[in-house]
């Protein structure tokens, strides 16, 4: 056998698939190549990816949220904005904000000029011809290369991401091939990436110090799906930092201020008039008549209503009321530290250690947010996977193994979709290239953590062959989806203690976010 010094040295020479990659094109002097490539294969990735089914194909009368995206389309275009929020509630009335609206609106402009029917009132419910599947996948990746690409591919190679240019290029390919965002977006269907890209915008220009900006493109985050709000509380703790940090504090509040009233005021404006509009507009963003959560989604409230049935024992108002003291526990430490941290701060050498904390904190807060927050969807993990993403150069192993645990929580969902082939695909792409125990690992990753991950992913494994071979008891049919739902959340408890502590000890020896003394 070998010996254990032989072993760490083998892991410490190896590197893993797409670093090798990259370093490849560098030896060769073939750099300006690398984006192009990385870009075109991403966007190869969702077209094939988009050849598969969806949610909801082919099976009436609601079919799902590729239904859903479209008829927003549908009623955006023929009816005027008073009643976008009002219109046949029952057929998938209209949930998200107004810029989700302003985007069908604009998706269903280009529809009717190529093919009215595909977005008839109406008669065009439950369409499924060819085109218009080929199209609505097109607008999700147009969308998709308009917002979130360049967003990530202008993040990393910014002058305060302190890396070097194979980790840079290794980063934009990862983020760009993560599969849970590929596969929820291209495959069950929706635009989450506009929603996330503007959270990398709102990162990038905190890294550039453009704090209005930085504002706006938070608000436009929430104002397009409010799951963005899961970020809010990292957003504001950072900002507010700022404001006491500055000698001209109070302008900079006034400032943002500005800039967030009159962002919202503007993708309010077609209902700005109109109180029980905007009444309306805030029962359909916030549906809490809707319960604690939906289906089977891998957070605290439905691992633990296993053994407890909180619905039953509670009702609305006070789940509301717990889900919210647990929501705001579980962030507020992390909140407290980023704002003490960058408050004390006073040398322009510290952008980049800010940076990286409020990226840990964004995850997270968002985190807090999908396990213990009121009304989470299973979809909801894709929130604190977008700043896990951000670190994944400072946490290789650890945003790794987030993203396998992540797309395993998602598979019940993508198997009502009939998505299993492209699941399994990116699933071992990603494990391949990134992360996979049996593979070359990361240069920095602990020998206990390597036995963890083998044995989370025989977890996982083991789970999947179950389900495909061995059909659950009559009186429980769904207890594969249930131990999906333990495990994956109670991997996530156990990454967001992880995140909370790198977060409060990355950067204990950084002097540069030690206070100068005088």
């Amino acid at each position: 056998m070998p010996r254990k010094g032989s072993r760490a040295a083998s892991r410490q020479a190896s590197v893993v698939p797409v670093r090798r990659w990259f370093q490849f094109l560098e030896s060769q002097s073939a750099q300006g190549i690398a984006l192009p490539v990385t870009v075109l294969f991403a966007l190869l990735v969702r077209w094939c990816v988009g050849l598969h089914g969806y949610s909801g194909q082919g099976t009436p009368p609601l079919y799902g949220d590729y239904e859903a995206q479209r008829h927003w389309m549908e009623i955006t275009t023929h009816l005027p904005a008073s009643q976008w929020y009002s219109y046949d509630l029952q057929y998938w009335g209209l949930d998200y904000p107004p810029l989700t609206a302003f985007q069908s609106w604009l998706c269903g402009a280009v529809a009717a000029h190529i093919d009215p029917s595909w977005i008839a009132l109406n008669e065009s419910r439950g369409i499924e011809s060819y085109t218009s599947k080929q199209f609505m996948r097109a607008t999700a990746i147009v969308l998709e290369f308009i917002v979130y690409v360049p967003a990530v591919v202008l993040f990393f190679r910014s002058r305060h991401v302190q890396m070097s240019w194979v980790a840079r290029q290794v980063s934009i390919f990862s983020v760009l091939l993560q599969p849970c965002l590929i596969l929820i977006d291209h495959g069950h269907f929706q635009y989450n990436s506009v929603m996330l890209g503007f959270l990398v915008w709102t990162v990038h220009f905190a890294a550039q110090e453009s704090y209005m900006a930085m504002a706006i493109a938070f608000c436009c985050s929430f104002m397009f799906k409010q799951m963005g709000l899961y970020y809010a509380p990292a957003v504001f703790a950072f900002l507010l930092a700022k404001c006491f940090q500055r000698g001209h504090g109070v302008l900079l509040f006034v400032k943002l201020g500005t800039a967030v009233v009159a962002t919202i005021g503007i993708m309010l404006a077609p209902w700005i008039g109109s109180l029980a509009q905007l009444q309306q507009i805030l029962v359909r963003v916030f549906p809490v008549a809707r319960g604690l959560y939906e289906d089977k989604v891998a957070n605290v409230w439905c691992a633990v209503n296993v053994a407890i049935k909180l619905r039953s024992l509670l009702d609305a108002q006070s789940l509301v009321r717990l889900s919210t003291c647990a929501t705001a526990l579980a962030f507020i430490p992390s909140c407290i530290h980023l704002f003490y941290m960058i408050r004390q701060t006073r040398t322009a050498q510290s952008t980049a250690n800010a940076i990286r904390l409020f990226k840990y904190c964004l995850l997270n807060t968002s985190l807090a947010f999908f396990l213990f927050s009121f009304q989470v969807h299973e979809k909801s993990i894709l929130v604190p996977l977008a700043p896990a993403l951000l670190l994944i150069d400072e946490e290789e192993w650890a945003v790794n193994w987030f993203v396998q645990v992540a797309l395993f929580s998602l598979y019940p969902l993508l198997f009502v979709d009939g998505l299993q082939i492209p699941y399994w695909v990116l699933a071992v792409l990603w494990a391949f290239l990134r992360s996979c125990p049996a593979c070359p690992a990361d240069t920095h990753t602990p020998y206990c953590v390597l036995v963890l991950q083998w044995m989370s992913t025989l977890v996982m494994l083991a789970l999947h062959v179950a389900h495909a071979f061995i059909p659950p008891p009559a009186s429980l049919p769904d207890i594969y989806v249930v131990l999906n739902v333990v495990y994956c959340c109670a991997m996530f408890v156990a990454f967001l203690a992880y995140f909370n502590y790198r977060q409060f000890t990355r950067l204990r020896s950084q002097p540069s976010l030690k206070k100068k003394k005088d």
